[in-house]
């Protein structure tokens, strides 16, 4: 299991999309939180499992209820660093500017 870390925009983009859907319904808000934490743990599992995408970044849908949303990350320094918890057709790659951030946070 690969260790992991967080953007510190993505981990607020993670906190409101929970309180979006805890807004709607507090069943939705938990039904997004699980749908995220186990993408996460397939992530670390095997973090080359998806493939690369835009520079040397990689992308999860959170199929199947919400397969608009997804988490962007990169192996950075033999650890996962998760730049984005986006939804797809809002901005493409408006996270990319955290790949270099990342590069010196972690």
């Amino acid at each position: 299991m690969m260790e992991w870390s967080i953007h510190p925009s993505a981990q607020q983009e993670h906190d409101e999309w929970i309180e979006y859907f805890g807004g709607i319904d507090e069943e939705l808000a938990i039904a997004f939180e699980l749908r995220y934490l186990e993408n996460r743990h397939r992530i670390c599992s095997n973090p080359e499992l998806h493939r690369v995408r835009r520079g040397k970044t990689r992308r999860v849908n959170l199929h199947p209820r919400f397969g608009e949303y997804y988490i962007a990350y990169m192996i950075w320094r033999e650890k996962i660093v998760i730049l984005a918890v986006a939804h797809a057709k809002r901005r493409p790659y408006y996270w990319s500017k955290r790949i270099s951030e990342s590069k010196k946070l972690f």
